[in-house]
């Protein structure tokens, strides 16, 4: 039994943590949804993990199948997920020591409501904790990922793919790859939805697979999916596959009925920063750069038309300069990202003389 009162999610010891869990297989709308804030709010803030985080994360894992809602199934599969990247298995724990009297000085603190001594001298203990819990956890999570993938909702099984992968960049040196469950269902993913379809081809690629079969699937959003593995970084067919896309930036954003849970903001913007990094040609962008002013915000300045805009060679900017100064949304000294990009690219965020 997890005693959630000596445990710490973001905003101190964990024990609403219980009821929250408990509350995801029943069937109060409000206590479920606050359930799930809860998940992303508290046990995983802004990807940050705590030591409440490893024991949720089971539980959630534990429980998926008896939630009713498939969106809600699918969102807890994002959570672990997002779980499985708090892992970040790039992160050398090996050189960290505890204090020998580690476990007697945080419960003692957490009694006590102490954060000097939580938050400040053993800060670096209690974080170091989380990500080693994040990883002890995450052959439990792929387990229920790998499940769920014969989940009758196409946008759980999507998830599920997602997870899959996050949780193999977390798996212990000389473990197994969970490619072959992946694989498996890509070979019926002709009589699967094109988002679907689409997940299935983004957690190929991050498996290293190569999802080159997919680059004449006859979904737009599938075949630019594909074209973004790792494996096909050097393939021009890939590339074209790219540009192509970029093209007409408009219909990209509706591509997908439920987007893969690989996109967390635009679907455009990896898509750009793949096309900059593998087009050796940066004159080869400008078809791209021209598509997207008319429809660019200035709040995406460091995603979008700010990346093209300094990708590009200076001859080929007048053009793009002269489309961007045609949407006005575009222009507004008081923001700071859209002027940074401008001094970055060595230019004067001044739209009239562009004009």
């Amino acid at each position: 039994m997890t005693d959630y009162g000596m445990l710490l999610h973001a905003y101190g010891r964990a024990l609403d943590t219980p009821a929250h869990l408990t509350a995801l297989t029943g069937t109060d709308p409000d206590a479920l949804h606050a359930a799930q804030q809860h998940l992303w709010g508290a046990i995983i803030h802004q990807g940050t993990p705590w030591t409440a985080t490893p024991p949720a994360a089971l539980a959630v894992a534990a429980l998926l199948g008896d939630v009713p809602d498939p969106a809600v199934r699918a969102n807890l599969l994002n959570f672990l997920t997002a779980v499985a990247h708090a892992a970040q298995p790039g992160l050398d724990l090996t050189g960290f020591v505890e204090p020998p009297d580690a476990d007697a000085r945080i419960a003692a603190a957490l009694e006590a409501d102490d954060d000097e001594t939580i938050y400040g001298e053993l800060g670096d203990t209690v974080y170091a904790r989380a990500i080693a819990g994040c990883r002890s956890v995450v052959p439990a999570l792929l387990a229920t990922a790998r499940a769920a993938l014969a989940d009758a909702d196409a946008t759980v099984r999507a998830a599920a793919a997602a997870t899959i992968a996050a949780c193999a960049a977390a798996l212990p040196p000389g473990t197994a790859s969970p490619a072959e469950a992946l694989t498996a269902r890509a070979a019926d993913a002709a009589a699967a939805d094109a988002d679907e379809r689409a997940a299935l081809v983004l957690a190929m690629g991050d498996l290293g697979l190569s999802p080159r079969a997919f680059l004449s699937d006859p979904h737009p959003g599938v075949r630019a999916c594909a074209a973004l593995a790792p494996a096909l970084a050097d393939d021009e067919a890939a590339t074209e596959e790219i540009l192509t896309a970029l093209a007409n930036p408009a219909a990209i954003d509706t591509w997908f009925t439920v987007k893969p849970p690989q996109f967390p903001q635009r679907v455009r913007f990896p898509l750009i920063a793949a096309a900059v990094a593998r087009v050796p040609d940066p004159s080869r962008l400008l078809e791209a750069a021209l598509a997207l002013a008319p429809i660019a915000s200035i709040h995406t300045a460091r995603s979008d038309w700010g990346v093209l805009l300094k990708a590009l060679p200076p001859e080929q900017r007048a053009a793009y300069l002269r489309a961007l100064a045609a949407n006005e949304d575009l222009w507004d000294p008081g923001n700071g990202s859209a002027g940074l990009v401008f001094r970055e690219a060595g230019l004067a965020y001044e739209r009239t003389a562009y004009l």
